[in-house]
Order: structure tokens, then C-alpha cells, then sequence
């Protein structure tokens, strides 16, 4: 049987007998029913947990919006108009408003990324500033229960009213991705992050999980002491079509988010596979292995031990970090990087751990546009030119009895082992 999957923004298409197919990770995802900016409409005009935003603003308002940076999927440039086109309708004046790129500790995003995601007339018309860790202006709003200091970028701090819009998704050790982290990380000091990302090895600290995981407790705490007046967030489905949105309540449209992700995404297998065949969703969760390790982490939490991965993912943006490379290439081991970050958290060397954790435990393929001395040598996977010719070797190396699992969206998907429920 023939099965597609994402990569950049192509689609690759493998061949695969029966036999071997242990199964293909279905979500119960919902597809768009209506024109998403009536969505993003009603849901700014049936707010949850708060008035409606044109009532809460008035003119003279200086208000601050964050928005997700472009390694995020979050389709801004759909959400972002009918909020401005309510604030204006309050008397809110442009120069009022500042859109913060929520970039944490990303690169800031080129003009041509900026235009992708705002559009050309919003950059003309309103001030943008991105989360700069070198030049920004960071403000105490705070401690947390685990008594780190909650840092916050200065501009929204002290915005009349503070706005964040956000896509909700799973997270590998957030739990979820999205609105809280519109806070922490997106708009928190260096010193803040790496206190709340070194709680990364708490056990509860894991995609799915929030109730007893500590990230995402202070995430929570951080954005209540940075204050939040309104919240605009949706879930998209593997078409990265909007399926649902809420506005109002920051926490309350978290929950809505959560529920529906976990509705849609969440799913059990009752056999470990000997090889997962996982892709990370396509661009923009493929543009870096930064960020396609996170389909890497899915697969590696339910394939069995020795297990094969083979990884499908484009990474035109190549590594996305060069302290996530410094790190593969300083320290063999990762009890080494465990060691290291619980010494002294470094952001981005988190990422370093997963992936010496994933390749200590299993045989990786990486089917990329990486180079191949580069695949081999620094990140030890083997590289293949195309997912066929990985699956196949993979399976010779196996034998014909091994059984395979497909996962299209190994970023956003949660798959867990154990007994299915009824």
C-alpha cells in the first residue's frame, strides 16, 4: 500500500507491504467547516471568562499583542486583523499598539518572515518589536512557587492592556504548547527560561501533561503575575486549517485548546513497533532539527528498545541552533548532558539531550536535506536521499517479519503505549 507524508511543503509518497504495517496513527482530527475569519470574529464577539475587548479598551489605550514567532504555525495573519479591526473600532490609535514577536530565545524573524506572518500592511502601519535577549528590557513581576525569578519583557508589562494570540499544540515537555508560553518563554529573560527548562527531567515533564508538570505550573504562574487582559488562541488541524478558535479568559481558552487537541491528537498503541517511520508535520515544524526533534521524541517514547526511527524532515533552515550542535559535539553521552544542564541550564543544550538520549536507545535515519558527511559524523543518524530507500534498508536490516508504525505528524501528534480503551 502506498502512504503519503509531509515534508517541507511537499508531500513524499512510500510503498509499504501489508505484512509489515503495524498501523498508521490516524488522528480524529477535524477539518474546516466555516471561513476562518468568521471564526475568529465569533469568537471575538462570544468572549469566555471576559467582556468583549472592544469594552475593556478605550482611546488613549496603549495596548501590547503578542504573537507567536515563524517557527510557530499559528496562522497570525488570519487572527491578528479582526483583533486590530476591534481595537480601532474602541478609538485604540495604531501608534498605541506594539506587536511583540514572542521569540524567547529564537533569532528575531527576517522582514520577509515578518511580511509571511503579519502581512505588509500591518508591519507599515504598527510598531513591531521581536524579544531581543542581548537588547531588551526585562522587568521582575515576580517569584514563582518553585522560587525563580519571572522576568518579562518590559514593553508588555507596562501596556495598558496586555493581548496574546497563540495556536494550542502538543508540547514534548511543556505539555502543551501555547498561550501561557506566549509568556514563558516567548517574552521572558534568558535567566527565566533556563530556570523553568531545566525542570525539563521532572518526570511529569512531558508531552500530555500538565496537572503535576512543573513547566507547565510556572508557565501558568508566569502568566498570571505578567497579567494577561485577553487572549485570542485556535487549534489547527495536519492542513494547518483552523478548526476551532476561542477569545476571552487566557486560561480558559488554554482549557478549551487543551481538550480539543487532546480530542483530536491523542492516541494509544498496544505493541511496540521494531521500526517507527515518522514525519515532523511538514514546514514550518521541519524548517530546523531543532524543532523536528520533537516528532524524533514521539517516536522514540514508543518504539521499542533497539529499536529503528526513520525521521522525514525537510530542515532547510539546517541545524537551528549552533549551541544545540556545539553540544552534540562536546559531550558523547547523554548522562554527560544531563549532568552538564543540571549544573547549569543552558537553552537550546536541552535539545542535545533528547537527541543523544534517542540515539543511545535506537538506529536512526534521518531522510533530510542535510548533508551526509553532516548527517553521519556530528548527529550520528544514518542518512538516506529519499524515505523509501530508508524504509527499505531498514526493514532488510530488521527482517521481513518486523513491523512498522507510520506517524504523519509526529509534531503534534501524542501517542502512548498501552491498553486502548473501549
Amino acid at each position: 500500500m502506498n502512504v503519503t507524508l509531509p515534508y517541507g511543503s511537499k508531500q513524499l509518497e512510500i510503498s509499504i507491504l501489508k505484512k509489515n504495517l503495524l498501523g498508521i496513527v490516524t488522528t480524529n482530527e477535524m477539518k474546516a467547516k466555516f471561513d476562518p475569519v468568521n471564526l475568529v470574529y465569533s469568537a471575538l464577539q462570544n468572549p469566555i471568562g471576559t467582556s468583549r475587548l472592544n469594552t475593556i479598551v478605550k482611546k488613549g489605550t496603549s495596548v501590547a499583542i503578542i504573537v507567536d514567532d515563524h517557527t510557530r504555525p499559528c496562522p497570525t495573519k488570519i487572527l491578528l486583523p479582526p483583533l486590530l479591526n476591534e481595537l480601532e473600532k474602541a478609538g485604540v490609535s495604531e501608534t498605541d499598539i506594539t506587536i511583540i514577536i514572542g521569540t524567547g530565545t529564537h533569532q528575531p524573524p527576517s522582514f520577509e518572515s515578518l511580511a509571511d506572518m503579519l502581512g505588509e500592511d500591518i508591519i507599515r502601519k504598527h510598531l513591531i518589536i521581536s524579544t531581543d535577549q542581548d537588547a531588551s528590557t526585562f522587568i521582575k513581576v515576580g517569584e514563582s512557587t518553585y522560587q525563580h525569578d519571572i522576568e518579562i519583557l518590559k514593553e508588555y508589562v507596562e501596556a495598558d492592556i496586555k493581548i496574546i494570540i497563540s495556536d494550542i499544540e502538543y508540547h514534548y515537555f511543556a505539555g502543551f504548547g501555547g498561550i501561557r508560553k506566549s509568556i514563558l518563554p516567548a517574552i521572558s529573560s534568558k535567566k527565566t527560561i533556563q530556570q523553568n527548562h531545566a525542570m525539563m527531567f521532572d518526570k511529569y515533564s512531558t508531552t500530555g501533561s500538565m496537572e503535576k508538570n512543573p513547566i507547565n505550573l510556572e508557565m501558568t504562574e508566569a502568566l498570571r503575575l505578567a497579567g494577561c487582559d485577553f487572549a485570542l488562541g485556535c487549534v489547527l488541524n495536519s492542513d494547518h486549517q483552523i478548526v476551532d478558535v476561542w477569545a476571552g479568559d487566557a486560561e480558559q481558552v488554554m482549557q478549551k485548546g487543551v481538550k480539543l487537541v487532546d480530542n483530536m491528537y491523542r492516541s494509544t498503541i498496544s505493541k511496540k513497533p521494531d521500526i517507527v517511520l515518522v514525519a515532523a508535520d511538514g514546514s514550518p515544524h521541519d524548517i530546523n532539527l531543532y524543532q523536528a526533534l520533537k516528532a524524533l521524541y514521539t517516536a522514540a517514547q514508543v518504539v521499542k528498545k533497539k529499536g529503528h526511527i526513520i525521521l522525514v524532515a525537510e530542515c532547510v533552515e539546517g541545524m537551528g541552533s549552533n549551541l544545540y550542535q556545539d553540544w552534540l559535539q562536546q559531550y558523547q553521552s547523554a548522562s554527560e548532558i544531563k549532568r552538564a544542564l543540571e549544573d547549569a541550564f543552558v537553552i537550546g543544550a536541552h535539545k542535545a539531550y533528547y537527541h543523544r538520549q534517542a540515539v543511545e536507545t535506537c538506529t536512526i535515519c534521518l531522510v533530510s536535506s542535510l548533508h551526509e558527511s553532516f548527517v553521519q559524523n556530528v548527529l550520528g543518524f544514518l542518512p538516506f536521499p529519499s524515505v523509501q530507500e530508508a524504509l527499505d534498508h531498514t526493514l532488510e536490516k530488521t527482517g521481513d517479519k518486523a513491523n512498522v508504525l507510520i506517524i504523519p505528524n509526529g509534531t503534534t501528534s501524542h501517542v502512548t503505549f498501552g491498553k486502548k480503551k473501549e
